[in-house]
């Protein structure tokens, strides 16, 4: 069985507004998922100038997949119009942020060179697999220079954000056409920590808990704000300090607007 999603062509615009209706698949688990006329912001890549992508299809992960940067070598699948399909290698994913039952992964998207996917994943400990909740597609450029306030580690960028209300979770993706980091926040919830994070202070005075030097986490009025990307641990910890109080109505964005 498989549902068919249809969008239309999305445009990036300045995060702090809800930025289109990108693919949440919350009440579709464990289903395949078809979802056509895919173009992201900006046009082709290089890779796919002369290949346009027919459609994106995420599959059920299979059991005993330990990681949900393996499931997605399983899931995500581009499909041509020439009729060749491609799913991503394990060297196409950037970053995965993983605490507990829920993770964040980052691919660069088969669909083109400097295109990105951003998935936001859940165990379901009764199928004992790696779900996907909702994922965000966008193109690493460089259409926006206000950063609003936001110690992003690039000065131009693109930008999309995703929320799933029925999961209490939201992200912002902030991408050009090397780096990718993403800011997402959820409802706090227990999970046990293994890795021996370093603790820090940030400005705002809440501790935080850096992990595997391209992630943080910390708690701010019962919620949980994880900062992830490629870049340094150092632009991970600014980024992080220049995020205003979760109850802000302009968060992630530290300026009234």
């Amino acid at each position: 069985m498989h549902i068919k999603l249809l969008f239309p062509f999305l445009l990036p615009i300045l995060f702090g507004v809800l930025l289109g209706c990108q693919a949440d698949t919350s009440t579709k688990k464990n289903k395949e998922i078809i979802i056509e006329d895919t173009k992201v912001p900006d046009g082709q890549s290089k890779v796919t100038k002369d290949k346009e992508v027919e459609s994106v299809t995420v599959h059920e992960s299979p059991k005993n997949v330990s990681f949900p940067s393996e499931a997605v070598t399983y899931q995500y699948k581009v499909t041509f119009k020439d009729g060749k399909s491609i799913f991503p290698q394990k060297n196409d994913v950037i970053f995965e942020s993983t605490l507990g039952d829920t993770s964040i992964v980052a691919i660069r998207s088969p669909e083109g060179e400097t295109n990105y996917t951003v998935f936001l994943y859940e165990y379901n400990n009764n199928t004992e697999k790696w779900v996907i909740d909702g994922f965000l597609r966008l193109q690493g450029g460089t259409g926006f220079s206000n950063k609003e306030g936001l110690n992003l580690p690039m000065d131009k960028f693109n930008a999309l954000n995703l929320e799933i209300p029925k999961k209490n979770k939201k992200i912002w993706v902030f991408a050009n056409e090397k780096e990718i980091v993403t800011i997402a926040v959820y409802n706090r919830f227990p999970f046990v920590e293994t890795n021996n994070p370093e603790k820090i202070t940030l400005t705002n005075k809440n501790e935080a808990y850096v992990l595997n030097n391209n992630f943080l986490y910390y708690l701010d009025s019962g919620k949980l704000i994880v900062v992830s990307g490629n870049t340094s641990k150092q632009n991970i910890i600014n980024l992080a300090n220049s995020l205003p109080s979760v109850n802000s109505a302009f968060f992630p964005s530290p300026k009234e607007k």
